[in-house]
């Protein structure tokens, strides 16, 4: 495979239909397309990387990037399709059985047990109908504050929505929205479409769309789209971010076509051993993968009951193993192809940190964003996320809080 196969693969998959989009549930590492997609997976991470590049550089257009902001819970808001009225609800507005409140009643039967969460869901009720735009619709967003959150330290306002830590001067734009406002919101995305919340398709906001809002000095309405600087990103910066992407061309065009189908369905898996690395500090490998299938095949046989479950559990195990170790230089060189594609995207997210209005920190050490999501012009979007040792990943995994995030988006 010639590296240009990078391109040729990418051509062919924009004639395929989109993904089922319809809901922000979850959205790939950038690197981690492979994992699902084989050479279209590298294809789509390939190029979403040199778009981000050139985006910080102040060229291409048609590659939409905005800041991943690290706010809680996810509050979904708006027109509700069925009634008209003004409702707000997290992820469960979209359950089988919405969890969605158009009162403050409706909000303690709701959240009531999660005193923090219905606190904040009363807040959003109370104020976000005021930048409501005209034409009523449906949107998602991450509070970031209410008022009570807001430190006051060193001439500068601190707020800790999860993990990290936003802080910004008296003086500047955003401190002086956080002074008279009640609580600060990044609204990412539309639902357009569909008679009721369950049928509706999510779009990312687009900047248009985000005019149409109405401003109001109680809501910090704040805006993710990236802010491009293309001073910020240096000569030695753009030679390293292109050495990372040719070693990425280079392994991957030393991997045989069929490599692709023989990881085929060990996507979720590799994912998990990926995060399991970025937890400990430790580097993706195979030895490390197969470790990995043993650890999760022995708590799934313990789970089961009856010996015969249990043989036959063992036996699919081994096999799975077995064809891993038969299989060993692909999963090998995907593993490095991933690795190149994860160092050049550390280097953009480098720049993205440089050009932020807010500075981060976690426990007092400073950060980086927590990333950005980019989106082409077929609708695949990918997160960009430093996964790196103390990068934001490393340090949300391990984060307290970061399991109670999770179950309050998944309410």
């Amino acid at each position: 495979y010639s590296m240009h196969s990078f391109k040729e693969y990418l051509v062919e998959q924009q004639d395929k239909p989109p993904e089922d989009r319809k809901k922000v549930k979850y959205i790939p590492h950038v690197e981690d397309h492979s994992f699902y997609r084989g050479h279209d997976g590298i294809a789509i991470s390939a190029q979403h990387l040199e778009d981000f590049h050139d985006k910080l550089l102040g060229k291409n257009k048609s590659f939409h990037v905005s800041t991943k902001f690290d706010g809680a819970p996810s509050v979904v808001f708006g027109q509700h399709p069925e009634n008209g009225q003004f409702f707000v609800s997290t992820k469960g507005a979209f359950n089988r059985t919405p969890k969605v409140a158009l009162s403050h009643e409706d909000i303690d039967k709701h959240f009531g047990e999660n005193p923090d969460l219905a606190k904040k869901m009363r807040y959003a009720f109370d104020h976000l109908p005021k930048i409501m735009p005209k034409k009523g619709g449906v949107y998602q967003g991450d509070l970031m504050y209410i008022k009570s959150d807001i430190k006051n330290k060193g001439k500068m306002y601190h707020f800790t929505p999860n993990t990290l830590t936003y802080s910004t001067p008296h003086n500047s734009e955003h401190g002086r929205a956080i002074r008279n406002s009640k609580l600060g919101i990044v609204v990412h995305t539309h639902y357009r479409g569909g008679n009721d919340l369950s049928s509706m398709t999510a779009v990312p906001l687009s900047d248009g769309h985000r005019d149409k809002f109405d401003k109001h000095p109680h809501v910090h309405n704040i805006n993710p789209v990236i802010k491009i600087n293309p001073s910020n990103y240096t000569p030695e910066e753009q030679k390293a971010f292109l050495n990372h992407m040719e070693n990425a061309r280079r392994t991957y065009s030393s991997m045989k076509p069929e490599s692709m189908e023989t990881i085929d369905g060990h996507g979720p898996n590799l994912r998990q051993h990926v995060n399991s690395m970025v937890r400990s500090g430790g580097v993706p490998s195979v030895d490390g993968y197969m470790d990995y299938l043993s650890e999760r095949h022995k708590k799934d046989i313990d789970k089961l009951k009856t010996q015969t479950a249990k043989d036959r559990k063992i036996r699919s195990h081994a096999a799975e193993l077995k064809h891993v170790s038969d299989h060993r230089q692909h999963f090998e060189k995907l593993l490095q192809t991933h690795g190149h594609l994860q160092n050049a995207k550390n280097i953009l997210l480098d720049v993205v940190g440089k050009n932020s209005d807010f500075t981060h920190s976690i426990n007092g050490k400073k950060s980086g964003p927590e990333g950005a999501v980019g989106i082409d012009g077929q609708g695949n979007m990918s997160k960009f996320v430093q996964r790196g040792k103390d990068g934001f990943a490393m340090m949300n995994l391990n984060n307290d809080k970061f399991k109670k995030k999770e179950k309050q988006k998944n309410d």
